[in-house]
């Protein structure tokens, strides 16, 4: 499957990983960035990853944690996040409750995958695979 055919959702570890760190996920944004593949995800998880990048162990200035996201936005784009309707009515779907908004961000039907390295999603998403297997897919 060509990349450009391709949507995947990030979930926030995928995105921190990629911003802070060389491997998988920072190819994974480049090729979002370049548009060579179709990358997306919510405001929860932009949030989250914002959250993350803000906690003083990272140790980023305010302007790298603005610089990081400013880049993110180059590499998705950021949907909206499922109705708190959704969330109630899926609320058994994972055990760990604040991936809830994660999972259910990615099973719309024009979403290929949802990418992510939580062995909860990977085992219970049926559309859940690492960047690993979508970089093999379409490099």
């Amino acid at each position: 499957m060509s990349g450009k055919n391709i949507k995947a959702f990030l979930d926030a570890n995928t995105i921190i990983s990629g911003l802070l760190f060389e491997g998988n996920e920072a190819t994974l944004l480049e090729l979002g960035r370049i548009k060579a593949i179709n990358l997306e995800t919510n405001n929860y998880v932009i949030e989250e990853a914002s959250g993350v990048l803000q906690r003083p162990e990272i140790q980023l200035t305010k302007k790298e944690t603005t610089d990081l996201l400013r880049y993110l936005n180059t590499c998705l784009t950021v949907t909206k996040n499922p109705s708190n309707e959704t969330l109630t009515q899926n609320y058994e779907l994972l055990n760990d409750k604040k991936d809830i908004p994660v999972a259910l961000g990615a099973p719309q039907p024009e979403i290929t995958y949802l990418v992510t390295g939580d062995k909860e999603l990977l085992e219970k998403i049926p559309k859940a695979i690492t960047t690993r297997q979508l970089l093999e897919q379409t490099l």
